[in-house]
């Protein structure tokens, strides 16, 4: 699977950018002055294993929207949008690869002081872990077993 964390971040700021081109999108680290513009990032993952080298990841990821006192951003209005437009995600895998994922566990809400609005979404996806590097034909050790 060539699907990183860093793909998922930038496919989740792809869509951001895209609704509110007019908003920066930060993912890493929340910068000082962050008022009307969005921070993406993960809370938590997990992997579960199966079969053979098949896994199944999931993280969720959260989205803060910083609101500035004069924001005439209504929570209603921002949330339907956000539940409108990440019910899938159109994932880059490499130059010509994308994946479409879908989205569970949605969830919006507004902090206490109404100054972030913090939407919430969980992704669950497929992977097969690179075989491990074995020994090829040419230089396994042979052992020779007299009876």
């Amino acid at each position: 699977s060539g699907v990183t964390l860093a793909n998922f971040l930038s496919a989740i700021a792809r869509k951001l950018t895209g609704i509110w081109p007019d908003r920066l999108v930060y993912t890493g680290e929340i910068p000082q002055n962050a008022d009307e513009q969005f921070f993406v990032g993960i809370i938590e993952s997990g992997q579960g294993k199966h079969l053979d080298r098949r896994r199944t990841r999931t993280i969720q990821f959260e989205v803060l929207y910083f609101l500035q006192s004069k924001d005439t951003m209504a929570f209603q209005s921002w949330a339907e949008a956000m539940y409108d437009n990440f019910d899938t995600l159109t994932v880059r895998e490499d130059d010509e690869k994308t994946r479409v994922v879908h989205l569970t566990g949605q969830k919006a809400q507004p902090d206490d002081n109404a100054c972030v609005y913090q939407f919430l979404f969980d992704v669950g996806f497929h992977a097969v872990l690179a075989p491990e590097e074995g020994p090829t034909m040419e230089n396994l050790e042979q052992s020779e077993v007299y009876t």
